[in-house]
């Protein structure tokens, strides 16, 4: 078994490859969250396609210099975003439409640079996708320094990073400048786009910057926990997808890019407070117990005067569940303490009778409120109390019967049980 995770790393291409992926998915994931957190997502796209230009005048310049190619792309990053900016504030144009005039402008001009290149082969493929088992060892320095100045800023410039993306008002109150921390963030960001050129390339490390952030926001709403999250969902991503991409033959940095997607969907169902499947059967959890409460309460009102057949059909009738679920809903009452068989009849003991008492007052005083405010219609008043009985907890409903003056009858002239 333990072999499935040797083999590959046999081989130096792969040992870097995984390296290189691993400094991605951190640098990815601590700067996407915050450009996710600013609502800039669209920026990272921008940016990734900008930085063509700078990365074909490095060559013509100096050729293949790694730290040439860096630093040109690193510029013509910065250079974007502050174009970005100027048009921004300057015109009506919106930010989504000045990101969309800038980074097409500046890949149209990386493209015809390109293509006065007589002599010289650049393979744009590689630029767009990557080619996470040719990086380098100067690739992988380069990736790993990055990577380790982007986690110190983090760190050092926690607090401006936090209070200019969440409450940029208070950030200028503070004195902390909102500008500046803008353009170090998207300088930052440049050199993380920089330093996936070569590993996945410009259009999937897109991804990279937004899927694992947004997985991680799924599962948490604390910012050091979106980070954290964040960054690990990127390095697995990057492990899996690699392993992946050796076994099946697949391409790397798509197999990285999808192993991520595969994450937001797995958070995208199943997370506990966002999830759609949780939400389902949460919503189904929810309606079973507002079911049970409409039975505790119509027994109360039916089931001395009633037949057991006679409440049942009127459980129906009122509840608008099948009698199938009824004689559930019975039965688990039943074993709850909260119901009794006795003569014929369907009767609720002693802790079913203040279950009721409790819904029925707050039902009533709900009525009251609603009334007293002219919230509501008053042909949805008991629509609405009825929703809210189920809602209100017993130190709310203490507050509203305070606030009311603790009324002895509700709008219908019906009396509002007093607490016990």
């Amino acid at each position: 078994m333990i072999e499935i995770f040797t083999e590959p790393l046999k081989y130096e291409f792969i040992q870097r490859a995984l390296i290189a992926s691993i400094a991605i998915g951190v640098s990815c994931g601590l700067i996407g969250t915050y450009i996710m957190l600013r609502r800039m997502s669209l920026i990272g796209d921008a940016l990734a396609h900008s930085v063509l230009p700078g990365v074909v005048i490095a060559f013509i310049v100096s050729g293949k210099s790694e730290i040439a190619l860096f630093i040109g792309a690193l510029i013509a990053g910065v250079v974007s975003s502050v174009l970005i900016s100027f048009v921004q504030r300057n015109s009506k144009i919106k930010e989504d439409t000045s990101i969309g005039i800038i980074f097409t402008g500046a890949f149209a001009l990386g493209i015809l640079l390109v293509s006065q290149l007589k002599q010289v082969h650049i393979d744009l493929s590689s630029y767009l996708f990557g080619d996470v088992l040719g990086v380098s060892n100067g690739d992988i320095i380069l990736s790993g320094i990055i990577t380790l100045l982007i986690i110190l800023s983090v760190i050092l410039f926690y607090k401006q990073l936090l209070v200019t993306s969440f409450d940029p008002v208070m950030a200028k109150i503070i004195g902390i400048s909102t500008g500046a921390v803008h353009y170090f963030l998207m300088t930052l960001l440049s050199m993380s786009i920089v330093s996936g050129l070569q590993s996945v390339g410009v259009i999937l490390i897109i991804a990279m910057l937004i899927t694992p952030p947004a997985t991680a926001f799924l599962l948490t709403d604390k910012l050091k926990n979106l980070l954290i999250i964040s960054s690990l969902t990127g390095v697995i991503s990057a492990i899996a997808g690699l392993y992946f991409s050796y076994y099946f033959n697949w391409t790397s940095g798509a197999s990285i890019v999808l192993v991520a997607v595969f994450f937001f969907a797995l958070a995208f169902l199943f997370s506990p407070k966002e999830g759609i499947v949780m939400k389902y059967l949460k919503r189904l959890r929810t309606q079973k117990i507002n079911s049970s409460e409409d039975v505790v309460r119509l027994v109360y009102k039916f089931g001395e005067i009633k037949s057991a057949n006679e409440l049942k059909n009127i459980l129906v009738a009122e509840t608008g569940i099948s009698s199938v679920k009824v004689n559930g809903i019975l039965t688990e009452l039943i074993k709850k303490g909260c119901v009794v068989r006795t003569n014929g009849h369907i009767e609720l003991t002693e802790k079913g009778k203040e279950m009721a008492v409790k819904l029925i007052r707050s039902h009533r005083l709900w009525e009251t409120y609603i009334t007293e405010k002219n919230i509501v219609d008053e042909e949805n008043i008991h629509e609405d109390a009825h929703k809210y009985e189920h809602l209100l907890n017993e130190d709310l409903v203490e507050e509203l019967d305070k606030e009311l003056g603790h009324p002895e009858k509700d709008p219908h002239g019906s009396p509002i049980p007093k607490k016990k």
